[in-house]
């Protein structure tokens, strides 16, 4: 009698499913939350920049951007990129509201403003984002921006993280 050697396709079907389950736990415990975060973080960063994109791409049409005197939400405030520039103003992908990146921290949301000037459009813009980790902002803080003056500034708390871009 000829004894077969091997396992069985239901012992391999535990085995799989054991080590699913256990990658499952160790992914949770070993900081899931962070790699949401940083996630959320490069989801808004590449939001920005298709704002910014379509920005300019409505300054080579009108010669100038859309005004806002006062901090406003993007979607907002945008809504006339709508169309021949974006599709849709992206919103933030934590689904908060708010307009002033200078508030107190816990929401998150793409700010919007220009500068205060009597022409039909505004010749400089500041955009921004609240990011959720601390280094995400590294490479453009709100305050680093040449634009970040008078009224287009605000104070940014210590524990609000703002990520920002501006016309050139």
């Amino acid at each position: 009698m000829k004894k077969n050697r091997g396992f069985t396709l239901i012992e391999l079907l535990i085995v799989v499913l054991v080590i699913g389950i256990l990658s499952g736990i160790t992914l949770g415990v070993l900081n899931s939350g962070g790699i949401r975060q940083k996630a959320k973080d490069s989801q808004r960063t590449a939001d920005i920049k298709r704002i910014q994109t379509a920005l300019e791409l409505y300054f080579s049409d009108k010669r100038g951007y859309p005004k806002s005197a006062t901090w406003a939400t993007a979607n907002s405030a945008l809504s006339t990129l709508v169309g021949p520039y974006i599709d849709k103003v992206p919103t933030d992908p934590s689904g908060s509201t708010g307009s002033n990146p200078c508030a107190a921290s816990g929401t998150y949301y793409y700010s919007y403003i220009t500068e205060n000037s009597a022409y039909t459009y505004a010749s400089q813009y500041v955009l921004t984002s609240r990011m959720e980790v601390s280094s995400s902002d590294d490479i453009s803080t709100c305050v680093s921006l040449t634009n970040w003056t008078g009224a287009m500034s605000c104070t940014v708390p210590s524990d609000v993280y703002c990520y920002g871009v501006q016309n050139q």
